[in-house]
Formats: C-alpha cells, sequence, structure tokens
C-alpha cells in the first residue's frame, strides 16, 4: 500500500454505549489525533461519547445498535467507508472489531488495527462463542495490528492473537485537562472531617465491589473512631445485591452508592484514597486519572498498574481480599500523602505519537496478511 501523501484518513469504530475506560481513552486519543489526521468517528450508540466528539468537531457517525441488528449495522458501516474512503479503521471492542475489519474488506480495504482495552470478563457461553471466534477470525485474518494497553495485557493475549502483530501502547491522558475545572463535590462539603475512601467503576463481577464493601466492614471495626465514609462512584447489574450485602455487613449507614457522577474527576480529587480492587484490569483510565490529582491509590497488584505504580509499591496489594486492601487502606493514611511527578509515559500526547507512527508503520508496511490475503483468493 502507497503512503499517501495528504493528511491520513482515519476510522475509529467504538461502541460508546457508556462513558467507561474504552470511550474515555478513545476520546482522550481522539483529541490528539485531530491535530495530525482527518478523523471519522462511528459510534453504535448515542450518548456522552457522541456529545463529546460534536463538541470537538470530529467528522461523527451515530447509529443505534438497540434497534439495528448486526446485518442492518454491517450495511450502515460499509456505507460510511465507502465515503469517507479510510487509509485506516481502528475499532475497539469486540462487536465493533467484527464489523468494522469484516466491513472494511467489502469496502475500501484499508489498514486495520484494534485497540484491546481489557482482557475477557467471562466465559462465553451459547452465541457468545461464535461472537468471540469472529472476533479472533478478524484478527487473525483481517487485521495487521492489535494494541493491548498493558504488557500484562500482551502476554494473556499471546494465545488468541499472532504475536509479531501485537503492540503495547499504554493509556495515556492529559494532567492539565484533567485537573480542569476541579470543584468541591456534595460529599465532601456535607462531612469536610470525615475520611473519604472511593471506588471508581462497572458494577460487575471484575471490578469486585464486594471486596471494596468487605474492606470498608473491616475498617469500621478496626478503627470505629475514624469518621469513615465509603463511596462507590458507578452503575451496573450488581447494584442491589451489593446494597444488600452492605447491609447485611452493617456499612449501609457509612457507604452511598453513587450511580454516574458527571463531576467524578472532582470526585475523585475529593477522596483521601481510591481503592481499586478488580480481579484483572488492563490500564485504567481512572488510575491515571487519580494519579494527575494527586489522590493517593491502593490497587491490586494486576495488569499494567503495578508499571503505573512503580514510584510507590507499598500502594499495590497481593493479599486479594478485604483484609488485604482494609491493610494498605490503613498504612496509606499512616503514611501520608506523597508527591509524586506524573510519568511521561502516560501522557496523551506520548500515546497518540506512538498509535500515528504505528498507523504509519502499517501503512508502509507490505500488506502480506489481512485483507490482502483475502484478495488473492
Amino acid at each position: 500500500m502507497k503512503f499517501p501523501d495528504r493528511p491520513l484518513r482515519v476510522t475509529h469504530i467504538v461502541s460508546g454505549d457508556r462513558w467507561a475506560g474504552a470511550e474515555v481513552q478513545a476520546y482522550t486519543l481522539f483529541r490528539q489525533l485531530r491535530q495530525h489526521v482527518f478523523l471519522q468517528v462511528i459510534v453504535l450508540n448515542e450518548g456522552e461519547l457522541a456529545d463529546r466528539c460534536r463538541e470537538l468537531g470530529i467528522k461523527l457517525c451515530v447509529l443505534d445498535e438497540n434497534r439495528q441488528g448486526s446485518g442492518e449495522l454491517l450495511r450502515a458501516i460499509v456505507q460510511q467507508l465507502k465515503s469517507f474512503g479510510p487509509d485506516l479503521v481502528h475499532t475497539h471492542r469486540q462487536k465493533e472489531n467484527v464489523l468494522g475489519s469484516i466491513a472494511n474488506v467489502l469496502t475500501v480495504r484499508a489498514a486495520s488495527l484494534r485497540t484491546i482495552h481489557g482482557a475477557a470478563e467471562f466465559a462465553p457461553r451459547g452465541r457468545q462463542k461464535l461472537q468471540v471466534w469472529l472476533d479472533r477470525f478478524c484478527a487473525r485474518y483481517l487485521q495487521q495490528a492489535a494494541i493491548a494497553v498493558s504488557a500484562d495485557l500482551r502476554d494473556k493475549l499471546r494465545d488468541s492473537f499472532p504475536a509479531d502483530r501485537l503492540q503495547v501502547i499504554s493509556n495515556g491522558i492529559d494532567p492539565a485537562d484533567v485537573s480542569n475545572a476541579i470543584s468541591t463535590p456534595d460529599f465532601r462539603r456535607e462531612h469536610p472531617e470525615a475520611l473519604h475512601i472511593g471506588l471508581v467503576g462497572r458494577l460487575d463481577p471484575v471490578k469486585r465491589v464486594d471486596l471494596f464493601i468487605e474492606m470498608a466492614a473491616i475498617l469500621l471495626q478496626r478503627e470505629p473512631r475514624k469518621p469513615w465514609r465509603f463511596h462507590v462512584f458507578g452503575e451496573g447489574a450488581l447494584l442491589e445485591s451489593l446494597r444488600e450485602q452492605a447491609r447485611q455487613l452493617g456499612v449501609g449507614d457509612a457507604l452511598v452508592f453513587h450511580g454516574h457522577r458527571s463531576d467524578i474527576r472532582s470526585c475523585i480529587a475529593a477522596l483521601d484514597g481510591m481503592v481499586m480492587p478488580s480481579d484483572h484490569e488492563g490500564l485504567p483510565m481512572a488510575a491515571l486519572e487519580c494519579l494527575a490529582l494527586g489522590t493517593p491509590l491502593i490497587a491490586h497488584h494486576t495488569g499494567g498498574l503495578p508499571e503505573l505504580l512503580a514510584a510507590s509499591p507499598s500502594s499495590l496489594v497481593r493479599e486479594h481480599s478485604g483484609a488485604g486492601y482494609a491493610g494498605a487502606v490503613l498504612a496509606m493514611l499512616q503514611n501520608g500523602r506523597q508527591k509524586t511527578t506524573f510519568p511521561a509515559e502516560y501522557l496523551a500526547s506520548s500515546n497518540a505519537l506512538k498509535v500515528l507512527s504505528l498507523y504509519q508503520n502499517l501503512l508502509r508496511r507490505p500488506q502480506t496478511q489481512g485483507p490482502a490475503l483475502l484478495a488473492r483468493k
């Protein structure tokens, strides 16, 4: 494929169903890439990601996966690619990988790649097995590269993806943007002297909010005189069962389930400590935001978190239990806030330049795999 003598035309395809890690990172990348490429974004749901793309003036197509079946979505993406004529198609998450790479091979046959934001959270069953098979087929035969957001994630993916196409590019943020327009949230105004400990994440099994609640119960028992206040920020299917767990453990009066908060960065900045007890992670955007805001982070020793917290190893928890996180929180409070410098490798500008370099390498590389392979059949 000849390298174009004009700005690259790049199409990103992303779900946009919620404002979560994959969408936040994709948007952060879009803000940087629009300075270097002509960008088109296709989202499969209206929502905050679509609204933010409109604010940036990005060429945007919003589909509706709740009303359109896979066939209709595929036809719509085909039309978008024909009209825009991208040099590269960049997909995010499983459904988007399949639809985007198939639409690409049916139309422009551009270079194609994906970002893998995290490991699988559950074992597929029934029709899910077919989607997983299709996703792996597309990765092997229709796409030329896969970005893993941490070295740990890359290692986990080696059984499913060709090793020579796996690239590690860490997520990135703009610390100045994260710190912009921070205000004091309601819970800090109402309880200014309390010790506010929080968790940010979807209320899904992998995030282990149950361990956070167990930790809260242990801290209330060990240090009953401390003015503890615990906060869970996020939505999900486990809300009612987690509320019941909190009630049974006697922490209901000290714990608040906030749901989605549009001022989440202000909430993180107001915490005395944030806890991330997930079973596994890629490289969470909330963790990067925590560091940028100077809020102490206690995290499970998993995914890209050990590299991110290399300067403060005591923040990493290997005893993956309520007691393990309780001990780490008490140690953190005893040590006090430590001043840290945000690592340059996790800047949004660094992330974007690495992605742009990968784009350029893919276009210069002889197309011996992916769409060109199918063209010869």
